[in-house]
Parts: structure tokens; C-alpha cells; sequence
């Protein structure tokens, strides 16, 4: 999880030490610098950790120091024990707080699971998204859909930024629970009762490893597979019409509201995905979760017929001057309903929506279009 890469009073000789160690290979890594040379002070040569941003942190560990080596040791040995999404929140959790000793780096560490990570949110434009996402959801009408466009989304996330800290990570935004009402708020999106032959418990989802450990812990088992779900509800408008709790595991779930919380942070990717639902209907929510994993190979049309058709003579090298002199001798809603019927695109509750690998049966079009003049 940690490695030192040491050297002393200048020898050539480099000496690996990775952490957590036992006291016998660190003993063994200093005989090695001794055999290089008896005096001098041990330098560090190179820090590597699975945190990629830890090193920068123990830039002055003195690795001569019993104390700091076992308080190293003791670090290293609960990075371990956490998953790799636990690693990304212990990365923006150290660049969000105030970090002056490994004391500090071990306390970050053990409160992990204090703080959340709210996926592709990595810049001041994406947080104010989510902040405008976020707010509509809970019906706050400061920033409603319509004006959206109009928004200045990075000045919105710069002063949430300032107002709550946390710290951007490649992988998305780190802050702790408790500083955001938003998150806390709005971070259920789904929620099991469980219930097994010892107790019975509830588990919000998405849930952290640590958080799903505990549920076992309260229900006796060593694995859901041990325990039946006897209710399912979701808290995200219309998820529970279109998602299926055929088949369900805890697993699959804790994943599914990972992918949804995800899309909340991305405009117009819950519609997409609720626009998938309602065409693809999946069968079990395995492959409700197919759908979300594979996102991308859908787009959601924004324009009506009358625009798409106008679209579609872009395409093939009119300019807006052509486009508008020709309009009223043409019926671009009808250009744009049958091209739309030709690549697939499917009219949904949650407006139009297509997919890119492999268009929806052509049968099924000619039917479903006809209510889009």
C-alpha cells in the first residue's frame, strides 16, 4: 500500500521497504542500508502508495524514527483494508483537510467513511450542476430546469466550493457527510428491508463497503445471499415504474444507485435513462443495470420534428440561409418524423431517444411515431 525506497549518506544502494511491514522485514531493510554504510542519516529516495497523492504528504517522514515507522505502519494497514472507492475518498479527504503529521493522516484515514464522493463532479461548472440538479430534485426553486441556460454554473459551484470545502478528484468531489444537507439529503436512492434468520434491517443505497459490513453484522450473515429482501423502494421519481426487483441482490442494487447518483450530476442523463427504461423495459434489475452501464450507447434527442427535420438538411450541406428561404415550401415536420423513424429514434414520456450501436426495430417505429406530427 506504501513503499519507501531508501538510501543512506548518499550510497548508491537503494533499499525497498513496503508498508504494512512486519517488525522482521524492517529490520532486514535497515541491515541492508547498514551493510551499505554503518553511519549516516537514512534518506527517502522515492515514496510510491496506491494514494496517488499520499507521497506529496509524507514528503518529510523520517524513516529513522521509530515512532513515525510504526505510526506509518499503522496507516498503511487500514489503507489496506479499503476498497478502491474508499481510496479515492481518502485522497480528496486528505486535500480537504488540514493536514500537518501522520497523526493527521491516520485520523482522515479511520473517518472514511465520513465523507462521500459525488462522482464526475471535478470542477467549479460541474458542482453547479449539481447544485442546480440537486436543488430541483428536493423542489428548491432557485434554480429551475427552464433557466438553466441562463445559469452562470461555475459561480454557482465556486461559492458551494467556498461555503462547504471538500476537494476535487479526478474521480469526482470529496466532502465530509455532514457539511453538505444536499448530499445527505438526496443520497438515498434506493432502500432494502432485509431480513434473515436472526433480524431483520433496512440498508439505503448507495451504501459504502463499510456501511453494507455493518448491515451484515446487525442481520448474523457473512453474505446477502443469507438473507431475503422483502421490500424495495426507490426515492427517485419513477425509478420504481420502470425498475424491475425481479432477480434482485443487494450487490447489483448498491450498484444501480451508484450509476443513478451519478447520472443526477450529469445534465439530462436521468432523463436519458429513464427514457431507456421505458423503451428497453428490462426484464430484472440485472438488466435495469445493463441499461445504466451502458449509457453511452444511447442519445437523447432535444429537438421536435420541426427542428430535427431542419437538422437533417445541415447534414447534408444546407446553410441557414437555404434552410430558411426554403421554409413554408417544405414540411420539415415531415422530413424529421421519417428520418427519425429511419435511425431509430423512439418518442418516451421523457422525451426522444435512440440508440447509437444498433437501431430500435423498424416495425415498432412506424408504429410509435405516428403521434409525433
Amino acid at each position: 500500500m506504501i513503499q519507501l525506497i531508501m538510501s543512506r549518506n548518499g550510497s548508491p544502494v537503494h533499499v525497498p521497504l513496503r508498508f504494512p511491514s512486519s517488525p522482521g522485514n524492517i529490520t532486514a531493510a535497515f541491515r541492508q542500508l547498514s551493510q551499505a554504510t554503518q553511519t549516516g542519516k537514512t534518506e527517502i529516495v522515492e515514496i510510491k502508495s496506491v494514494i496517488a497523492n499520499l507521497p506529496s504528504y509524507l514528503s518529510g517522514l523520517d524513516p529513522d524514527s521509530r515512532t513515525q515507522l510504526a505510526q506509518l505502519n499503522q496507516l498503511s494497514s487500514i489503507i489496506a483494508q479499503m476498497d478502491s472507492r474508499e481510496r479515492i475518498i481518502y485522497a480528496g479527504a486528505l486535500d480537504g483537510n488540514s493536514i500537518n503529521d501522520l497523526n493527521d493522516m491516520i485520523r482522515v484515514a479511520e473517518q472514511v467513511s465520513d465523507y462521500i464522493l459525488i462522482p464526475n463532479v471535478n470542477s467549479d461548472v460541474t458542482l453547479g450542476r449539481y447544485v442546480a440538479v440537486a436543488s430541483q430534485i428536493q423542489g428548491d426553486p432557485r434554480f429551475p430546469e427552464a433557466a438553466w441556460p441562463y445559469l452562470d454554473f461555475a459561480k454557482i459551484g465556486a461559492e458551494y466550493y467556498a461555503g462547504h470545502g471538500g476537494a476535487y478528484t479526478y474521480a469526482g468531489y470529496v466532502l465530509r457527510k455532514q457539511d453538505d444537507e444536499l448530499v445527505r439529503e438526496k443520497k438515498s436512492k434506493m432502500q432494502l428491508d432485509l431480513s434473515s434468520s436472526q433480524a431483520q434491517a433496512s440498508v439505503c443505497l448507495p451504501a459504502t463497503k463499510e456501511e453494507l459490513e455493518r448491515v451484515k453484522r446487525t442481520l448474523g450473515i457473512d453474505c446477502f445471499a443469507e438473507a431475503a429482501i422483502t421490500k424495495v423502494s426507490f426515492s427517485v421519481p419513477y425509478m420504481n415504474e420502470h425498475i424491475p426487483t425481479t432477480g434482485i441482490c443487494v450487490e447489483d442494487a448498491n450498484e444501480l444507485a451508484w450509476a443513478i447518483e451519478g447520472m443526477q450530476c450529469e445534465d439530462g442523463e436521468l432523463l436519458k435513462y429513464l427514457s431507456v427504461l421505458s423503451v428497453e423495459q428490462p426484464g430484472t434489475m440485472q438488466e435495469a443495470l445493463h441499461c445504466a452501464m451502458n449509457l453511452d450507447d444511447y442519445e437523447r434527442i432535444t429537438e421536435d420534428t420541426y427542428e430535427y427535420g431542419r437538422t437533417v438538411l445541415r447534414r447534408i450541406g444546407a446553410d441557414d440561409e437555404l434552410i430558411d428561404t426554403i421554409d413554408g415550401y417544405m414540411d420539415f415536420e415531415k422530413l424529421g418524423e421519417d428520418t427519425m423513424a429511419e435511425e431509430g429514434v423512439r418518442r418516451t414520456e421523457f422525451g426522444l431517444i435512440c440508440r447509437c450501436s444498433s437501431p430500435f426495430a423498424e416495425e415498432i417505429q412506424a408504429m410509435e411515431m405516428g403521434g409525433l406530427s
